[in-house]
């Protein structure tokens, strides 16, 4: 049973590793910024010798992303402006020369309209205050990443299996460390999944109902054992709500006459945050 567990997660934890993500971002690094869906346009300036080129503009608004570029803050009649990029792969220049009767006139055939493929890979200035008022972050969607810590279950539910007693909710200490990966699940939400497992050491309480070593209901006795199992967690933005499956093994002469060896228990975790490094995971309601 365990040798087949642990080549069960082994086998996971390698698809996981597979199915990794090919950027090399990390799962909370923002792709960019993006227009608050609301509606309207707003006019951005191209970029002309890293100063607003105002004859030059676009407007722009949430079905195209953009990046701050860092550089000094441009003021310019009582505004600030900041730089930007568009990522993409542009096609076309933005500007082109006409040539009249000697003079040379400097047009722009994409003043005025939608930012669109044609302007991907090009610089833009844009007014502050529209990246603080109107802008909201933008995420790699399925960005992924491996995460661990130590995960305790203040309570299991263990089936009746076979052999084993009815089943109940059985107060057991333990703690173990589990380690898994986690994927976003939304590019501007606070959406996560995340499989997992772990293993370690657990506390058991033996008597006369679950132990065929204890034959008097009067005698209570405490053990060890070891703990394993796999779960799944997910985050919507304040809830995380998460299930997790496990098995015990008692140790030594009263371990081995634990009736509910090898047998799976369950437990839950509410509004646990599994994504936050460095805290204690709790498989039971906070």
């Amino acid at each position: 049973m365990k040798k087949n567990l642990t080549i069960t997660l082994m086998y996971l934890f390698a698809c996981l590793m597979v199915f990794g993500q090919e950027t090399e971002s990390s799962i909370n690094n923002p792709l960019g910024l993006r227009i608050i869906r609301n509606g309207q346009d707003y006019i951005i300036y191209a970029d002309q010798n890293l100063n607003p080129n105002f004859d030059d503009y676009r407007k722009i608004n949430y079905q195209v992303y953009f990046r701050k570029v860092e550089v000094p803050i441009k003021e310019i009649n009582g505004k600030n402006y900041q730089l930007i990029s568009i990522p993409g792969s542009s096609i076309q220049l933005n500007q082109s020369e006409k040539k009249s009767e000697g003079i040379v006139e400097v047009t722009y055939p994409r003043a005025g309209r939608t930012v669109n493929k044609e302007d991907y890979d090009h610089n833009f200035w844009i007014e502050e205050g529209i990246i603080e008022n109107n802008t909201k972050s933008e995420y790699y969607r399925y960005a992924n990443d491996v995460f661990s810590g130590i995960l305790t279950a203040p309570f299991k539910y263990r089936l009746k299996v076979g052999n084993a007693p009815e089943s109940l909710i059985d107060g057991d200490f333990n703690i173990a460390p589990f380690i898994g990966w986690k994927w976003r699940l939304s590019s501007v939400r606070p959406y996560f999944i995340a499989p997992f497992g772990f293993a370690g050491l657990t506390t058991l309480n033996f008597n006369s109902g679950n132990n065929t070593k204890i034959t008097s209901s009067e005698i209570l006795e405490n053990g060890t054992g070891l703990t394993y199992g796999a779960g799944i967690s997910f985050k919507f933005g304040n809830v995380s709500p998460g299930f997790i499956i496990g098995w015990d093994k008692g140790f030594g002469n009263l371990g081995n006459g634990f009736k509910y060896n090898d047998k799976p228990w369950i437990s839950f975790s509410v509004n646990y945050d599994f994504f936050t490094p460095k805290k204690i995971a709790t498989g039971g309601q906070n």
